[in-house]
């Protein structure tokens, strides 16, 4: 997650918390926020991306990381201060790693390397810069402007070779789409890797949650529209930077595609009253906290077991103003300090971040005594995810080569599935909670349906008292964020599972308005009155655990009982019966005089 550094105008907007008057709050946000128009969206930075030289070579860098070709490179610092250069820089890794076949032939059919010997020591900066150029339409860019960023010496030496090669480059990428009969660009990929490199070229909207710990929705409206900002109804045509209500979940607003640089730099988002989030996270966070509280209270405490980017525990604090503590688990090492930062900044002060991994920790510690709800979302392959780029800015550079692979990449699935497996099993084993919520954004069987049959097989053959049991995800739920169509659907076969699984469950293929994601419910079943009078009487615990509701002058009466019988079974070993009998006035004796004391 990239450090962002908050503006100076934020100070200012804390002071209007609390603001009561509609019309003061309005002038006063008029001064802090410029209307679109002013701001200058299409800037000098957006109009010199495809040539600015740090960005063709950071993105270079994350190539040669994507190939395995070396360790996780540094993060570059432009990208402390632009959202804008980082999220191109990791589209133009992703795009060139997508076309790197396409364009490798490219340069082998036009002889390149033949002329530039020298170049073939940096073909990742080669194959960056090609595919740049391709998306110029191979046509020559405007001159490099100084100003904007200083000249790297490398950079300039291949730009002026490929330059020299345009004309060829575009002549053999033309015979290509004839050959293949590609009327459009992107058949030129394999199946697998298409679907991928679509969810990168193509523009899908932006989801951002309104922090109601900060602000309420009709505030940010306000002002979003005195921006410029347009209002349209849920799923309309786009308009130029416009945004609608999410039908499902009321404080989600969802962005046109062209609003995603302005989002970033918006002080409102780095206020901390928008946030930047994925609408799977938030769907698993509403179902989860929507079946604590029909059986539970809102000082019930909620596990987390993987914090990720800290927005799905974020949420959960939001959520009825929940009194009970957020457990995050996970973090890595350093992110710490920025997650709590992020959830200062959030005013979720009830989100506390646990310094372990979820495995290491035991479901008998007194710390988890008041845990009644979990959201497992154990790491995964991530091949729901659409917009890729948002999900790298979000969580890092190190999850790359895994998102870049997409679903057609399948030698992971083992070490992940193992993990979900060890993950869920260890969240069912906590005594006191009720609900587990089981999240992925992956499309793979394995990682989903796979692992709850597992899961389910074991549970329907174990002796717990209280069992848990796979329910059916809320309907009011399902049929909000199920699509109609989906261009994943040839990657989903669910013909040998249990069709009872399949149908509790909640899949959702990935369109291009949402990211694929899975979604499975646990509930812990109650017992009957007479299953628990069965079990008791079964471990021969039924007597103790009368004693245990009763009163001290029962308990001592139960303790003596009991005394009596092991004296008459020990006695009952001796050979002759006038032994018993004396045996048996002696302990009569002893009774008459216990009832006389206790009266």
């Amino acid at each position: 997650m990239v450090e962002v550094l908050r503006p100076t105008a934020i100070g200012r907007l804390e002071e209007l918390d609390t603001a009561t008057n509609s019309s003061e709050f309005e002038d006063e946000y008029d001064k802090l926020t410029s209307p679109l128009e002013e701001v200058g969206t299409i800037s000098s930075v957006k109009r010199l991306f495809p040539y600015h030289h740090k960005v063709l070579l950071a993105a270079s860098v994350y190539l040669e990381y994507i190939q395995g070709a070396r360790s996780c490179p540094p993060q570059p610092t432009f990208f402390l201060s632009d959202p804008f250069l980082q999220r191109q820089t990791y589209k133009l890794a992703l795009g060139a790693y997508h076309y790197l076949a396409v364009l490798e032939e490219l340069l082998l059919e036009t002889y390149f390397y033949s002329s530039y010997v020298q170049f073939r020591q940096c073909q990742p900066l080669v194959i960056v810069m090609m595919y740049n150029l391709k998306l110029l339409g191979f046509k020559a860019p405007a001159p490099y402007h100084c100003e904007f960023g200083e000249v790297i010496r490398e950079v300039q030496d291949v730009h002026e070779a490929l330059m020299k090669f345009k004309t060829k480059f575009h002549a053999a990428f033309a015979r290509s789409r004839i050959k293949c009969n590609a009327y459009n660009e992107d058949l030129l990929l394999s199946v697998d890797i298409r679907l991928r490199y679509r969810a990168i070229a193509e523009d899908t909207p932006r989801y951002a949650r309104v922090n109601t710990l900060k602000r309420n929705r009709e505030q940010v409206a306000m002002i979003l529209e005195n921006r410029g900002y347009k209002k349209i109804a849920a799923m309309d045509s786009w308009l130029p930077y416009s945004f609608y209500i999410d039908p499902l979940l009321d404080d989600l607003l969802v962005f046109s595609p062209d609003s995603k640089d302005d989002l970033s730099n918006f002080v409102l988002v780095h206020d901390g009253s928008l946030v930047i989030q994925d609408k799977s996270d938030m769907v698993a966070a509403k179902l989860l906290n929507k079946m604590i509280s029909t059986n539970g209270t809102s000082n019930d405490d909620i596990i987390v077991t993987d914090i990720d980017t800290g927005n799905a525990a974020c949420y959960l604090a939001t959520l009825q103003s929940r009194e009970g503590s957020i457990l995050a688990f996970g973090p890595r090492p350093d992110a710490t300090e920025k997650l709590l930062q992020k959830s200062e900044n959030l005013n979720a002060s009830n989100v506390h971040i646990v310094n372990e991994p979820f495995l290491q920790s035991s479901s008998k510690d007194k710390i988890f005594k008041g845990v009644r709800g979990i959201i497992c979302n154990p790491p995964c392959t991530l091949s729901g995810v659409v917009d890729m780029v948002e999900v790298v800015t979000e969580q890092g550079e190190k999850i790359l080569p895994v998102v870049a692979k997409g679903p057609g990449y399948t030698s992971h699935l083992p070490r992940f599935v193992t993990t979900q497996y060890l993950t869920l099993k260890h969240a069912l084993s906590f005594p006191k909670v009720n609900t587990v919520i089981y999240f992925t954004r992956s499309l793979h069987v394995q990682e989903n349906e796979q692992v709850i049959r597992k899961v389910v097989d074991e549970l329907s053959n174990s002796n717990d008292d209280s069992p848990f049991r796979l329910v059916s995800v809320d309907t009011s739920i399902r049929d909000r964020v199920l699509p109609e169509s989906s261009f994943f659907e040839s990657f989903v076969n669910l013909k040998n599972l249990p069709t009872d699984i399949v149908n509790k469950c909640l899949r959702v293929l990935p369109t291009n308005h949402l990211g694929g994601f899975f979604i499975a419910a646990f509930q812990r079943m109650p017992l009957r009155a007479n299953q628990v009078l069965e079990r008791a009487m079964e471990r021969g615990t039924l007597g103790a655990d009368i004693a245990k509701g009763g009163s001290k002058k029962n308990k001592r009466r139960m303790a003596k009982k009991a005394k009596m019988q092991d004296r008459d079974a020990q006695m009952a070993m001796e050979p002759t019966t006038a032994s018993i009998n004396k045996v048996r006035s002696k302990t009569k004796a002893k009774r008459s005089k216990s009832v006389k004391k206790s009266k």
